[in-house]
């Protein structure tokens, strides 16, 4: 898995394609920068959503129709471990899957900023190799990589439920997800380095005085220095 999830992302980056908790990140950007509406994130995020579901069920068909988990050594291996895995992840309690999410989310959205910066396929995929393999290696929870891999322990014997999945594994790992995506990194980096403080001081008259008057120029200047590194491909 340490291998599959960063390979994942690298497909999904550099192909183009919509990943629920990275969109999470750049639609709340978009938000916050004023390029976008709060109903678009959730138009985009509804339909993102039931296609990682959709696509996330139908592989987890196909890897089971192949078979290989059914014969040696993947049935005394691969498959047990798979099982013990899913009954890890669905026995935790609600705060600590919420925490995990929240710090494995942190690292997905900073892997997909880094790959953001990189000019070829090759510096894509070192910079989302290392954040998304420490939060596999660590055991984090990302709720587009659980609607693959409990969905399958289930097959395989896991004994968990549709409704135990969703209320103890789904829920709280998308609530730490969302939280970690818009907060530590399109707020906070709309902050520093984007116009959202001009516009909260634009709106909020108190937010001038407590941190002092800020240059909507020197946003926009921030924005516009060198985009060409920034730019997906």
């Amino acid at each position: 898995m340490a291998f599959g999830l960063p390979m994942g992302l690298g497909l999904i980056i550099i192909a183009g394609a919509e990943l629920l908790t990275a969109n999470s990140c750049y639609l709340s950007a978009a938000v916050f920068e004023g390029k976008a509406k709060p109903l678009h994130m959730v138009y985009h995020m509804f339909f993102c959503f039931w296609g990682n579901l959709a696509g996330s069920l139908i592989l987890v068909g196909l890897v089971y129709g192949t078979q290989l988990f059914h014969a040696e050594p993947a049935i005394t291996t691969a498959a047990v471990y798979t099982v013990e895995y899913v009954e890890i992840k669905c026995t935790a309690g609600f705060g600590h899957v919420v925490a995990r999410a929240f710090l494995c989310n942190w690292l997905v959205c900073l892997a997909c900023y880094q790959a953001t910066a990189a000019q070829d396929v090759l510096g894509k995929l070192a910079a989302i190799f290392f954040p998304v393999m420490a939060f596999v290696a660590v055991g984090y929870d990302h709720a587009v990589a659980n609607m693959f891999i409990i969905p399958f322990g289930m097959m395989l014997g896991a004994p968990v439920t549709v409704g135990h999945y969703i209320v103890y594994s789904l829920i709280p790992t998308m609530i730490g997800n969302m939280t970690a995506s818009i907060v530590m990194i399109s707020f906070t980096y709309s902050m520093c380095y984007g116009t959202l403080p001009a516009r909260i001081q634009k709106h909020v008259p108190l937010f001038a005085k407590v941190f002092g008057p800020v240059s909507q120029g020197a946003s926009h200047e921030s924005n516009m220095r060198d985009d060409s590194a920034h730019n997906r491909i």
